[in-house]
């Protein structure tokens, strides 16, 4: 697909929705672009045609029928905000559909010389459920690209994008007619810092998906999540635009000239106007009241469409011109899914989190398509342990790894999806000192270590290929990652708050594989088991790297690796029985990465006497058994080993041991390789000590 030279953009700036008041102060060249195109012959007798085509096609647009568009959003994404929710993009739709059929609330605010030309379009816009393939699906395609970004205003990438969306979208790898689907591009930038633009109908366009289409910015979907009420109505605007309506004051990006009173939009019962920026309502410049509060003006006060513009863009509906005369047919609803009642195709939901501590909370979010009415929950391991709602909020009391299922239902069929082991409920805690070399672990995850793997594709895993200390270590193989990918090794529970105070240190190995790439490595906590986290360490650029930049698969040597702290003074706030730490890798298309020899460590006693002297523990490493040797000062209350998680192994004293020296044979024939702790306890002290079974 070449390069546009063709492109007749309606564009509203971001601005020009912006906050009350504010004036307008970016400014556009998209109207000189219009009018060097019409230099071209070719197209100017085109474009001049079909205008003559449809202004006489307004007589065929009769009301009393309800038009509907099937609608497909394309998301190109990068792996950022721009990668808007389903939640944001129905909120959209619903906006659209609000004001095209006048029950938008504000319409009542109108003034009132133009209170009896407020129109209710009578067109309505569906979400598609079948793909080109015939294939169910949920009206949404998400595609992951680079030209989710495009500023280049002299030769932008539409067609990159285009074909990106054609050739790498997650539903359908193919052409999506624009006689059968209104193909909505939401992206992260456009062109000439415009929060949306598309074309006029056009035969020049015609089955062309770019000239047929409409491009939206991500910030401009609806009023929620990166919107927001104000720049909701952009995609009304646009689709205004696509539907043949000009700007209030005629085919400019230009309002507030003088000259703009004469021209003309092409609609009778729209006054000539100025065109603004702001909402003032008593403007008259062109000597007759403006229709300020019109959704083709620039103002932040939209409301309506007049009755003359609804004809207008009935009468696009109708024409043949780019083929949006077969959009509403009933053969093509149905072909398209669009008609009503679709069949339920998928069924999912997602969670606020996956990993919880005992008596913690989850909260699901159905996000089944197309059109559930009723849902059956199942928790096993929750409270309750069944639901009704759509979006039901469970909490676990119990230890363990648990399934959720739901079967989501309509009027036409049911479908049921079981997420298996998809809840891990933690109250085991690891106590600190620890130390992590992942010489003890088979694989991760593991019962310590959780990852979250939101795209399921690369992501933290074990390797016996490097390690800082000893054989093994994790690592990312981020040669083989896409940029934009975001994964996170999280820790369990670790008891913190028998310490005084407490750092973390760890190392970390990594290369480029461009002198561009920006790859980042943080480390969050959290004091609460992961309800909130706190950044504390963020690694980028050349902090980041540990050896050159190379093309080759890199790991490292053993002279290629670096280590970062935590300090104690970070930490203060957290010395909680609930902290968790985790790492977070946001690929920018670097080389592997590689984490070893976590350590949290620091003082364990509260008190600044030790409840034991001369403590030693030997061997340790421990193979059979070790020797426990020690001087009590005072008579303790309890000396019991526990395992990393926190889980009593043997009691070693009930309150028998007095003052002076002690010695004592701990048999470990039967324990598990890994970290064991003797933990001394007087009254409210603790006293904490470490070993390792081999």
């Amino acid at each position: 697909m070449i390069k546009r030279r063709y492109l007749i953009i309606l564009i509203l700036f971001f601005s020009s929705v912006g906050v009350a008041a504010q004036s307008h102060t970016h400014q556009c060249g998209s109207h000189k672009i219009l009018k060097k195109n019409m230099e071209d012959s070719s197209f100017a007798m085109s474009y001049q045609r079909d205008q003559i085509k449809l202004k006489q096609d307004e007589s065929l647009a009769k009301a009393g029928t309800v038009y509907k568009i099937p609608v497909v959003f394309h998301v190109l994404h990068n792996g950022g905000s721009e990668n808007i929710s389903r939640a944001q993009i129905l909120d959209g739709l619903r906006v659209l559909n609000r004001d095209f059929r006048k029950l938008n609330a504000d319409a009542n605010s109108v003034v009132s010389a133009f209170q009896h030309l407020i129109a209710d379009v009578e067109i309505e816009f569906v979400l598609a459920t079948k793909a080109p393939n015939g294939d169910c699906f949920g009206g949404i395609t998400r595609t992951k690209t680079v030209y989710t970004v495009d500023t280049d205003d002299d030769a932008h990438d539409a067609d990159d994008q285009i074909n990106a969306v054609v050739n790498g979208n997650d539903v359908y790898q193919g052409y999506w007619d624009p006689s059968k689907y209104l193909n909505i591009f939401i992206c992260k930038f456009l062109p000439y810092n415009a929060a949306g633009y598309t074309n006029y109908p056009s035969s020049f366009y015609h089955g062309d998906m770019y000239g047929n289409g409409i491009f939206m910015r991500s910030g401009y979907i609806g009023e929620i999540g990166t919107s927001s009420p104000i720049t909701s109505r952009t995609l009304t605007h646009e689709c205004g635009h696509w539907l043949n309506l000009a700007h209030t004051w005629g085919s400019t990006n230009e309002p507030g000239l003088s000259s703009n009173c004469s021209t003309d939009d092409g609609v009778s019962d729209t006054p000539n106007t100025i065109g603004v920026r702001s909402c003032n309502l008593p403007e008259s410049t062109c000597g007759v009241l403006a229709n300020v509060e019109n959704y083709m003006d620039y103002s932040y006060c939209r409301k309506m469409f007049t009755l003359g513009q609804k004809s207008r863009m009935r009468a696009a509906l109708q024409s043949s011109i780019a083929g949006r005369n077969n959009l509403w047919q009933t053969s093509n609803l149905q072909e398209t899914g669009a008609l009503g009642n679709p069949e339920i195709c998928v069924v999912d939901f997602s969670t606020n989190t996956k990993v919880v501590c005992v008596g913690g909370t989850v909260e699901f979010t159905d996000n089944t398509y197309n059109s559930p009415t009723a849902w059956n929950w199942t928790f096993q391991g929750g409270i309750p342990a069944s639901s009704t709602s759509q979006n039901p909020t469970v909490t676990y009391s119990t230890p363990g790894i648990y399934p959720v299922s739901l079967t989501a239902s309509n009027s036409v069929n049911a479908l049921t999806e079981v997420k298996t082991q998809l809840i891990k409920v933690v109250s085991e805690t690891g106590i600190a000192p620890i130390q992590e070399s992942f010489e003890y672990v088979n694989a991760i995850p593991s019962d310590h270590w959780f990852v979250e793997n939101p795209d399921n594709a690369i992501t933290w895993e074990l390797t016996n290929g490097a390690a800082a200390l000893g054989s093994q270590c994790v690592m990312i193989q981020n040669d083989a990652n896409n940029a934009g990918n975001i994964d996170e090794l999280e820790s369990t529970t670790i008891t913190l708050d028998l310490n005084l105070s407490a750092s973390i240190s760890f190392d970390y190995a990594y290369a480029k594989r461009a002198t561009e790439n920006n790859d980042r490595l943080l480390l969050k906590v959290s004091k609460d088991c992961g309800e909130t986290w706190v950044t504390k360490k963020i690694l980028s650029g050349s902090i980041l790297e540990t050896a050159p930049t190379t093309w080759s698969s890199f790991v490292p040597n053993s002279t290629q690796w670096k280590t970062a702290t935590v300090s104690s003074g970070s930490l203060v706030n957290y010395l909680e029985s609930d902290f968790r730490m985790k790492f977070i890798f946001e690929s920018d298309g670097g080389n592997n990465i590689y984490i070893d020899n976590i350590n949290i460590s620091g003082p364990v006693s509260v008190e600044e006497s030790a409840l034991l002297e001369a403590f030693l523990i030997y061997p340790n490493p421990v193979e059979d058994e070790a020797i426990i040797s020690f001087k009590a000062n005072n008579k303790v209350d309890n000396i019991d080993v526990l395992d990393v998680v926190g889980k009593k192994v043997m009691s070693l004293d009930n309150g028998q041991f007095g003052d002076g020296q002690h010695r004592y044979v701990v048999d470990t024939q039967n324990f598990s390789s890994g970290v064991y702790f003797i933990v001394v306890t007087k009254d409210s002290r603790k006293e904490v000590h470490k070993f390792m079974v081999k």
